[in-house]
């Protein structure tokens, strides 16, 4: 009789035999395909169904392991990450393993990593920092550091309380920039206020007056104090009709004078005069400019007589710089004249200049006066100045 392979030799099955012997070979092979006994619809080869029947049967019995009930294996699964019974690590990573029941509440109320709110400013701090938290928190309740009231008050307030509101601080006397050194807590500084009413009045006294000798000081400094220049110097006059008119009403007639200045740095300090209604042989038809040679700081270290080349110049301002056209006069001191020797102090020389600078009409005509102001610009030239 002829021999046959096993119906399961394309899965594996190498078994050749007779074919009256076929059906008890099936009923053992290894590769046939069976049922699964706990009738979960499954069909697989017998050598499979013991791995079938432990593992992935969802009919089988399981028993867990730890709470010790058996569930079917399809119904394990889900058990197995929600088992009350079951031990779990702290999902704070406090190092605590504990039954999954207690893990709640241990995450609320016990885990020391748990985040908890500080019950003054209400920000989130870990729980285990919060006591340190307490020591640097702007709103944790303290005393006031002079025990003023038995009440506490936010630590972010106290500088302020002490400063300000505190009865039992130590503040000097309302006088004190006038002299009064008496120092009292606050709820006892009226009272000292009005013990010592007369003798804070001569303090207020002494003050004004010592005020006052400071504010003359500074008055004499700033009228001392002139600008030091490359020897040009602008002198703007604003208001000029209004002083046109004053110079012209005025029987005495009216001087202007610059601010002084010096010509290069540590260099002769000057001065400009200028008469709106002119001087000498311009008065009441020109305006009249003088310079003069004023003490200086640094006369001493100077060469005397004065001997530089001086000009003015009237700005023409004009918008249009093409038809602008400046006037100007120009001299060279001489030597023995007497408005250029060194100056002496506290002795006002007369200045040296043209009387007859411009006359009012050309003023009036031009385009010299904008804004009710003129400019007058004084050039001194330094290319033979020695300086100390």
């Amino acid at each position: 009789m002829a021999l046959i392979r096993c119906i399961n030799y394309p899965k594996g099955c190498h078994w050749m035999d007779k074919a009256c012997n076929l059906q008890a070979h099936l009923d053992i092979c290894r590769y046939d395909s069976v049922s699964c006994p706990n009738d979960c619809t499954a069909m697989l080869s017998r050598m499979c169904l013991k791995d079938h029947l432990m593992f992935t049967c969802p009919r089988r019995r399981v028993m867990c392991q730890s709470c010790g009930q058996e569930f079917f294996g399809d119904v394990m699964e889900t058990h197995q990450g929600n088992c009350p019974q079951e031990m779990v690590w702290c999902e704070n990573k406090c190092g605590a393993r504990l039954q999954r029941r207690f893990l709640n509440n241990h995450m609320r109320n016990e885990c020391h990593k748990r985040t908890s709110s500080c019950p003054y400013c209400q920000k989130q701090f870990m729980y285990e920092t919060l006591q340190n938290h307490y020591h640097q928190c702007p709103q944790f309740p303290v005393i006031c550091p002079n025990r003023c009231d038995p009440n506490k008050i936010p630590r972010e307030d106290v500088e302020h309380h002490v400063q300000t509101q505190c009865p039992c601080t130590l503040v000097p006397c309302s006088f004190r920039n006038a002299g009064c050194k008496h120092m009292c807590m606050r709820i006892n500084l009226e009272k000292h206020l009005e013990e010592n009413m007369k003798q804070h009045l001569l303090l207020m006294k002494q003050l004004v007056l010592k005020q006052e000798q400071q504010i003359s000081s500074l008055a004499r400094q700033l009228q001392q104090t002139c600008c030091i220049t490359d020897g040009t110097f602008i002198w703007k006059i604003t208001n000029f009709n209004s002083k046109l008119s004053e110079a012209k009403s005025s029987n005495k007639g009216l001087e202007l004078k610059s601010d002084s200045f010096y010509a290069g740095a540590y260099g002769y300090k000057l001065g400009v005069s200028l008469f709106p209604n002119g001087n000498g042989t311009g008065e009441g038809s020109h305006l009249s400019l003088y310079i003069r040679v004023l003490p200086g700081e640094f006369d001493s270290l100077l060469e005397w007589p004065f001997h530089l080349p001086i000009s003015f110049q009237l700005l023409d301002q004009c918008s249009d710089p093409d038809k602008q056209v400046h006037l100007k006069e120009s001299f060279v001191p001489n030597p023995t004249w007497k408005h250029f020797q060194k100056p002496l102090k506290d002795t006002e020389r007369a200045g040296f200049g043209y009387s007859r600078f411009v006359s009012q009409e050309t003023l009036k005509n031009g385009t010299y006066i904008k804004d009710d102001a003129i400019f007058i610009k004084i050039k001194v030239d330094l290319a033979s100045f020695v300086q100390p």
